[in-house]
C-alpha cells in the first residue's frame, strides 16, 4: 500500500484516502477522497 501511495496511482491514492480499492460501496461511503490532495508529479 505505501507503494502505491508513493506512485501516485488510483488504488494509492483510494487506499491513502481510505477508501474501498475494489469498488464495493466506494460511491455512496467514501465520497470525495478520489484524488483529493494527492499533488501529481507526472507534468
Amino acid at each position: 500500500i505505501n507503494r502505491l501511495r508513493t506512485m501516485k496511482c488510483y488504488r494509492g491514492v483510494r487506499h491513502a484516502s481510505g477508501n474501498k480499492v475494489r469498488g464495493q460501496r466506494g460511491r455512496s461511503n467514501g465520497r470525495g477522497g478520489l484524488t483529493l490532495g494527492v499533488s501529481r508529479k507526472k507534468a
